[in-house]
């Protein structure tokens, strides 16, 4: 699309986005809360694809560097932290849940992921993991409702193992990456995102569990 027919987009997807925020917001001063949950999941929608409009505006322009500038800017809004942990696994990090298949557009997804993972690798020596463990790990603020958790689909964990696999993998075929997906209560709501050699699994999983990796868990005692 041209700049201006963008423009266009842009303006007719912020009003959809302005139009479910004020119902949001009515029906949840109206006490209706599964109504306003219902609506505000259409909220997130709006957004989402709002975002992913706004990051093809700049590109429409035609300026030699926007494509630089579009991913300066996500780096910005959408912090992604990456590290090597003492024991060597990778770990990601997202200030936030990633977009559901309901929601969403994998393009929202590797805009994110992309950049952030080739700034990464070009900070160091290259490291591909041979047999590993993919584990992804939803970390909900406390605070939540449980009934706003929800299960790993396919487009967020298949958007992150590629970005993953384009980088520090050698293979990500089923007989060299196995699967672990986790759900966790703590402080504030992240997304959690590791590789670890099959064979440091099982003490991944004690580091996790005693706190010594990834966000604390807040234990809920029961009602």
């Amino acid at each position: 699309m041209r700049f201006d027919e963008q423009l266009l987009e842009a303006q007719k997807q912020q009003q959809k986005v302005q139009e479910s925020l004020y119902l949001t917001i009515g029906l949840e001063n109206k006490c209706q809360f599964d109504s306003a949950y219902e609506e505000a999941t259409r909220f997130v929608l709006a957004t989402e694809k709002l975002s992913v409009i706004g990051r093809e505006l700049l590109p429409s322009s035609g300026h030699p560097k926007a494509k630089e500038k579009v991913n300066e800017l996500i780096a910005e809004a959408v912090p992604v932290s990456m590290e090597f942990t003492p024991e060597g696994w990778f770990k990601m990090s997202f200030p936030a849940m990633l977009p559901s298949k309901k929601q969403g557009n994998t393009d929202y997804i590797y805009g994110i992921l992309y950049p952030a993972m080739q700034r990464f690798r070009q900070s160091g020596p290259p490291v591909y993991f041979g047999s590993s463990v993919f584990i992804l790990r939803h970390v909900y603020d406390y605070r939540n409702p449980v009934r706003l958790f929800r299960d790993h689909d396919n487009i967020e964990v298949n958007a992150v193992v590629d970005s993953m696999a384009l980088f520090m993998l050698r293979s990500d075929g089923p007989m060299e990456l196995e699967h672990y997906y986790c759900t966790a209560r703590s402080e504030s709501s992240c997304t959690e995102a590791y590789l670890v050699p099959q064979e440091d699994f099982d003490r991944f999983r004690v580091a996790l569990k005693s706190r010594k990796i990834g966000a604390p868990e807040v234990k809920i005692p029961p009602p």
